[in-house]
């Protein structure tokens, strides 16, 4: 026994020693030798099980976690082993019970806790993947996979800026980590940063010339501003490489859709769905499988396949209970701050107001154009930017930012919005600005057009810091409001969490356009409220109307927007590949084809269908 234990941990030195040099073959060849020599060693039946594992051999490695096991049940490493060997097989509810064993056990294991958060993750248990990945860091506080999985989960439930932070924070610590480097792009892009985020991909794609989720990355980017031709070769180039590639198809099935081949792309994408796909994936997959079978005609298939997107995007994306309350919430307190006492003020207040001298910007008084989503703000606002003396800036937390500004002013003495002095008013114009010159270069005598649907929900705060603002407020038919929203796959943040059902959505938009009507009828707000219908109808009369409440001369510019669009590259709403198109008249009343699934929320919609005239 003596002898044997010698020549044992002498070769199991020699197998650490190869590990850690990457010579995985070596290694497997030596610990198997001691397994062999000493079948009752526990410590190089699990080790041998990490090697297998790391050289493909998931079964193997499998077998061999789980004869370290009977060995002893209670070792942590080797229910470790045994999550990663099951993981990798697409095992995640077997895996998710073996990283627990092993952190139960080894409670200080950040590996495990890392390994555990990434499988939840893919399972869609936001909250508990959060929880590991969190006690992971606590554990190894400069661990750069758990902060760049855990700025991935970040990414999913709408916390874009501290996502993008984490993730910078892997790459610091481990400069060639691909996925992070990759979810920084992803983050730049949700944050409206193309340029940034295609630099981003491209310096990730030298460090890793062939790595296909870079290039599925950089394609999915490059489709949505339009420059297909590139993002068609990397998605063949990738495709070439796995051919199984998730992410490449689903970007191959969208460019399908753009050029009309809808039953491939419907083929490609139906092949996709596997069991084993992580749950965000297959969200994706499902609600763009929905979307072309409503471009198909085919409403009975399309409507199934985008409930059950949206119920696997909530799995996805909602942290916990989500926001969605204290959106509301929210959505109640300014209803409330719209007073007559308010109105009274706004009638009194001087319609010119100064700015500090330090403030280099332009002093003009934006014109804010809302409504709700998929009202067709994005098709207005790419007519109106059309127009030389206009610049049209697409959904930008500027007015989010005054706006938690001003309630964190309000929340200290909890008052109303005529509490508000002139240097608090003065700040936050100039915390607006800021905002605004962050993501447009604003020139001197051109209009600047801040669009933002939801920003309806917060009407009474804008016209209590820009007294004089104007505002055009966009109508669609309501139903086919809700029915768009259902559709969509949006970011997710505290307003979209709305939009998961078909019931949640309609009780938002009653909310919203009631919090409307109450503040029109309330506030001496200056307006003018445009229909998505009569826009598509005649795009001539209805731009005109919209420029002369500018105080703007016709131009014709605004006629060529579908080019203008073209030119202007990414836009960062759903509505992106229509607005490069020219007009139709295909998703006008479109909610027809699903008429019977509107009746329970019917009752909800009817006010508003009757006051805005599609009664």
């Amino acid at each position: 026994m003596f002898k044997k234990n010698i020549l044992t941990a002498s070769k199991k030195r020699k197998a650490d020693q190869a590990a850690n040099e990457g010579d995985r073959l070596q290694a497997k060849a030596l610990f198997a030798s001691v397994c062999k020599l000493d079948p009752v060693d526990v410590e190089a039946w699990a080790k041998l099980s990490l090697i297998e594992k790391g050289l493909g051999n998931y079964p193997q490695a499998e077998n061999c976690a789980r004869r370290a096991l009977a060995l002893n049940p209670k070792l942590a490493y080797g229910h470790y082993a045994l999550g990663q060997a099951l993981h990798s097989q697409m095992q995640r509810v077997a895996a998710i019970a073996s990283y627990r064993a092993a952190t139960a056990l080894m409670p200080d294991l950040a590996d495990a806790h890392y390994l555990l958060g990434l499988a939840l993750h893919e399972q869609g248990e936001i909250a508990d993947a959060t929880a590991s990945l969190r006690q992971a860091l606590r554990c190894r506080p400069d661990f750069p996979e758990a902060l760049a999985e855990l700025g991935a989960v970040c990414l999913d439930v709408g916390e874009v800026e501290a996502g993008l932070d984490k993730l910078q924070h892997a790459v610091r610590l481990q400069p060639t980590h691909l996925a992070a480097l990759g979810n920084i792009s992803h983050a730049l892009r949700l944050l409206g940063q193309n340029q940034e985020a295609l630099d981003n991909f491209r310096h990730a794609l030298l460090l890793a010339p062939h790595n296909v989720d870079l290039m599925a990355g950089l394609a999915g980017l490059l489709e949505k501003i339009g420059q297909t031709q590139e993002a068609q070769s990397l998605v063949d180039k990738a495709l070439q490489l796995d051919p199984m590639h998730v992410t490449s198809h689903l970007v191959a099935a969208r460019m399908e859709r753009g050029t009309h081949s809808l039953q491939a792309a419907v083929d490609r994408l139906q092949s996709l769905l596997q069991p084993t796909l992580p749950v965000d994936l297959s969200a994706e997959i499902m609600l763009e499988l929905g979307q072309i079978h409503d471009q198909m005609g085919d409403a009975s298939r399309a409507y199934p396949l985008i409930l059950e997107g949206k119920r696997r995007k909530a799995m996805a994306t909602l942290n916990g209970d989500g926001n969605s309350g204290a959106y509301l919430a929210r959505l109640a307190r300014m209803r409330q701050l719209a007073t007559p006492a308010l109105a009274e003020m706004l009638r009194g207040q001087a319609q010119q107001m100064a700015l500090s001298d330090a403030e280099q910007v332009e002093t003009r008084t934006p014109v804010f154009l809302i409504g709700f989503p998929r009202s067709g703000t994005t098709l207005m606002e790419q007519i109106l930017d059309s127009h030389p003396r206009i610049q049209a800036m697409e959904e930008k937390s500027t007015v989010a930012h005054m706006v938690n500004r001003a309630l964190d002013m309000l929340d200290e003495r909890q008052g109303s919005l005529t509490d508000l002095r002139d240097p608090q008013l003065t700040e936050l114009r100039q915390l607006y600005f800021s905002e605004v010159s962050r993501h447009i270069s604003l020139q001197r005598g051109n209009i600047l057009i801040d669009k933002m649907p939801l920003n309806t929900v917060v009407v009474p705060l804008i016209a209590r810091v820009f007294p004089d603002a104007k505002f055009i407020l966009a109508i669609r038919h309501p139903c086919d409001v809700g029915l768009s929203c259902l559709m969509q796959n949006f970011a997710t943040n505290a307003g979209m969490e709305n939009f998961f059902t078909l019931e949640d959505t309609a009780h938002l938009y009653a909310q919203v356009m009631s919090a409307w009507l109450h503040y029109a009828k309330v506030l001496p707000l200056n307006y003018h409220r445009i229909r998505y219908e009569d826009l598509i109808e005649d795009v001539p009369i209805e731009s005109q109307k919209l420029l002369a409440f500018l105080g703007l001369p016709w131009d014709e510019a605004v006629l060529k927007h579908t080019e203008h669009a073209r030119q202007r590259g990414a836009i960062n709403t759903p509505s992106y590949h229509q607005v490069v198109q020219p007009v139709y008249q295909r998703s006008k009343y479109r909610w027809k084809r699903y008429e019977r699934e509107f009746v329970d929320v019917m009752p909800v919609l009817q006010p508003y269908i009757e006051k805005f005239g599609y009664a």
